[in-house]
């Protein structure tokens, strides 16, 4: 379950997903079942900083793994958050500070015998199967958003998105390439961004045995 119908986000976690299963011969009978739930983040339309984008993303998984229980009947094995953020970044001389873009990932679920067959690694030998669902989290790289945008944003109070839109003159850019395709002209997309950061929230179920059951 992902927590959002964007189909740049969904895209991510596919790609994420599928990446992951097809690193191992044992998982080729497997096929990805993804679906996205419009869900509340909770959080501000751009959210400012870690903390807050951060507690997006979980709100995010979270409901997404409510929802899906709601709409299906059945609780997702893993449900997926995803949020964009800005964070304001010393520049390294005097007071200058720099507006960067950010997003944070929060996967939601438990380990248990399928989820861990389907993505632990083949050095893992045991694991401890949570009783509650918990959080992997992790966050993405970080670039400068240029100074126009900024002030959009800042003076303005647009989302990234909708300033992207508005100075570059395209529609609906965050469910395609997002910030980080046109500013680094195609060599990164935002399913490509977000993908290597659900990789990483993912370590807990990819090395179970070296992180703690959730027992609470």
């Amino acid at each position: 379950a992902v927590g959002s119908a964007n189909k740049a986000k969904i895209n991510a976690v596919k790609q994420a997903f599928q990446k992951c299963l097809n690193r191992k011969k044992s998982n080729h009978a497997y096929t990805l079942d993804i679906q996205g739930f419009s869900v509340d983040s909770g959080v501000s339309a751009q959210p400012m900083g870690d903390q807050e984008t951060c507690q997006g993303a979980k709100n995010r998984a979270a409901a997404a793994y409510l929802e899906c229980k709601r709409k299906t009947g059945n609780y997702p094995h893993m449900a997926v958050g995803m949020e964009g953020g800005v964070e304001w970044v010393q520049n390294g001389k005097d007071d200058e500070k720099l507006l960067y873009c950010m997003a944070w990932m929060a996967i939601y679920g438990k380990r248990q015998a399928f989820t861990v067959d389907v993505f632990a690694s083949e050095e893992t030998t045991s694991y401890y199967g949570d009783r509650k669902p918990f959080f992997g989290l992790a966050k993405t790289g970080t670039f400068p958003i240029p100074p126009p945008l900024t002030k959009m944003i800042v003076e303005d109070g647009m989302e990234l998105g909708v300033a992207d839109d508005k100075f570059f003159k395209r529609k609906n850019s965050k469910e395609g390439s997002g910030s980080v395709g046109i500013l680094t002209d195609g060599l990164i997309d935002r399913a490509g961004y977000y993908e290597h950061a659900i990789i990483l929230a993912l370590a807990p179920w990819i090395r179970p045995e070296l992180y703690p059951q959730n027992e609470s």
